[in-house]
C-alpha cells in the first residue's frame, strides 16, 4: 500500500472512531418584563441549562413593563425581529395573538400540550390556570406568573388600636380599622392606590369583586356603568373621607408600609418576598385575602404573564417547549415563587418535594393560593387602547377620590371615555 493510501486509511479510521460531530446547542432568545425580575429569571435559566445542555437561554434586555414589552412585540412583528419566547402580560395577550396569528408568527401552546399525556397535563395545570392563556377558547400561551391583590397589615399597629386581622375580611372592617390607626396619629391608616397604580389592575379588581364586567363578551359595549361600577367609585371616595387615606403611588405605599408608617396596604402577592426583606424584623406583618365580594359572585383580575412561542424554526419551537415546560413545571415554579411571592401556576408546586413544607412554615405566603378559586382573566381592551384608556381613567378616579366630582358624575365620565376610546376605529 502506498504511503498516500495509508494516510487516507488512517484518516478514515480516525473519523470513524471519533463518530459524528456534536451538534451546536440551540440558543433561545427570551424576552421578559420588569428588570427586577432578573432575581428569578436568571436562576431559572441556570437550573434549566444544567439539565438541558443542548439548549442555551439568552435573555434579551428586559422590558420596563408589560406595556413596554407589548409595544416591542408589535414593532417586532413589523420589522421581523421577534424573540423566540415572550412572557406576555395577561391583559395584552388577546391583542398580541390577534396581531400575530394572521402573520403566522405565534404558535399555539395547545399544539405542544396535545402531544403530552392527558394525565400529565391534569397533574400539572388546572383548567382555571390554563384559561388564563387562552384567546377565544384556544390555548395560545401557558401561564408562568400569577398574582391577585391581597391585604398586607402591620400587626403591631393593629394591636395598638385593639383591632384583629379578622376584621380585614370586609371593606367595612378595613375602613373601621384604618380609621382607628389614622386617628391614633402614629401612622396613616391604609393605602389602596387605584388611581396611582401603573395600570388599571386595582380598578378592575373593584369591578370584578362586585360581580361586574369591564365590557360585554364581544367587547362591543362598556358594562361597568352598573351597580358594580357605582359600588367601586363610592368605595374609593369613602376610603379617603373616612380613613384620611393619603395619595401614594405603589412604590411610595410599599416604602411607607415597610417603614412602619402605614397600617394597611393592598397590593400584589408578588411583593411578599420584597416586603419581608425590606421590613427586616422592624415589626410583625401579615397578609390576608382581598375583602370579600360585595356580591357573592365576585372575582379578581389575575396579574402576571404567560409564555408564548414566537419562533418559526421547528427545532427552536421544540426547544422552546422544553424550556416552557420547565419554567411552568414544579421545579421552575419553586424558583419563581421563592424569588417573588407569585402564586404558582403548577399544581405540583405545593407538594412537599417543592414548596409544601415552605408554605406550612410561612403561612403569609399562602394567601395567594386561597384566591385561586376567584382568579379571573385581567381584561384587555380591544385594539391596544388599554394604556390610553388608563391614562384618562386615572385622572377621573383621582377627581372622584379628591371630591372634585361626585362618584355618580365620575362613573358617568369613566363609562363615556372608556366607550369612546375602546370602540374608536382610529
Amino acid at each position: 500500500m502506498s504511503k498516500w493510501m495509508q494516510f487516507l486509511a488512517a484518516g478514515c479510521l480516525a473519523a470513524a472512531v471519533a463518530g459524528p460531530a456534536l451538534a451546536e446547542p440551540i440558543t433561545l432568545n427570551v424576552q421578559y418584563s420588569w428588570p427586577s425580575h432578573k432575581r428569578f429569571h436568571d436562576p431559572l435559566a441556570e437550573a434549566f441549562m444544567k439539565t438541558h445542555p443542548d439548549i442555551r437561554i439568552n435573555y434579551l434586555a428586559p422590558a420596563a413593563s408589560y406595556t413596554d414589552g407589548q409595544q416591542r412585540m408589535l414593532r417586532g412583528a413589523v420589522t421581523g425581529n421577534l424573540p423566540d419566547v415572550w412572557y406576555s402580560g395577561y391583559s395584552y395577550l388577546n391583542e398580541l395573538i390577534r396581531t400575530l396569528e394572521p402573520r403566522g408568527e405565534s404558535v399555539p401552546i395547545g399544539d405542544f400540550l396535545g402531544k403530552e399525556s392527558t394525565d400529565w397535563v391534569k397533574a400539572n395545570y388546572s383548567e382555571q390556570t390554563l384559561r388564563l392563556g387562552q384567546v377565544q377558547g384556544k390555548q395560545w400561551a401557558l401561564p408562568f406568573t400569577a398574582s391577585t391583590p391581597i391585604v398586607y397589615y402591620n400587626k403591631d399597629l393593629l394591636d395598638s388600636v385593639g383591632a384583629s386581622a379578622d376584621a380585614l375580611s370586609s371593606w367595612d372592617g378595613i375602613v373601621s380599622t384604618a380609621k382607628k390607626i389614622s386617628a391614633a396619629g402614629k401612622a396613616d391608616g391604609m393605602s389602596y392606590a387605584a388611581n396611582e397604580w401603573g395600570d388599571d389592575w386595582l380598578w378592575q379588581a373593584l369591578i370584578l369583586n362586585a360581580g361586574g364586567h369591564i365590557m360585554n363578551a364581544d367587547s362591543t359595549k362598556v358594562t361597568f356603568g352598573d351597580d358594580s361600577g357605582k359600588s367601586a367609585v363610592t368605595l374609593l371616595r369613602r376610603l379617603v373621607v373616612e380613613t384620611g387615606m393619603p395619595f401614594l403611588d405603589e412604590d411610595q405605599a410599599i416604602q411607607q408600609f415597610a417603614s412602619g408608617k402605614l397600617g394597611i396596604f393592598i397590593g400584589s402577592t408578588a411583593e411578599v418576598r420584597v416586603m419581608g426583606q425590606t421590613i427586616g424584623g422592624k415589626f410583625q406583618f401579615g397578609t390576608s385575602p382581598y375583602p370579600k365580594a360585595i356580591k357573592g359572585e365576585g372575582g379578581l383580575p389575575t396579574g402576571g404573564s404567560a409564555a408564548v412561542v414566537l419562533t418559526k424554526d421547528a427545532a427552536k419551537q421544540r426547544a422552546a417547549w422544553e424550556f416552557i415546560k420547565f419554567a411552568t413545571g414544579p421545579e421552575g415554579q419553586k424558583i419563581v415563587v421563592l424569588g417573588s411571592g407569585y402564586m404558582p401556576t403548577n399544581l405540583r408546586t405545593t407538594e412537599s418535594e417543592y414548596l409544601g413544607t415552605f408554605y406550612k412554615e410561612n403561612p403569609d405566603w399562602t394567601t395567594s393560593l386561597k384566591q385561586w378559586p376567584i382568579a379571573k382573566p385581567w381584561f384587555g381592551y380591544p385594539g391596544g387602547s388599554g394604556p390610553r384608556i388608563w391614562d384618562e381613567q386615572k385622572v377621573v378616579l383621582s377627581k372622584i377620590m379628591r371630591g372634585q366630582v361626585t362618584p355618580d358624575e365620575g362613573l358617568a365620565s369613566l363609562v363615556e371615555l372608556t366607550s369612546r376610546l375602546a370602540l374608536s376605529k382610529n
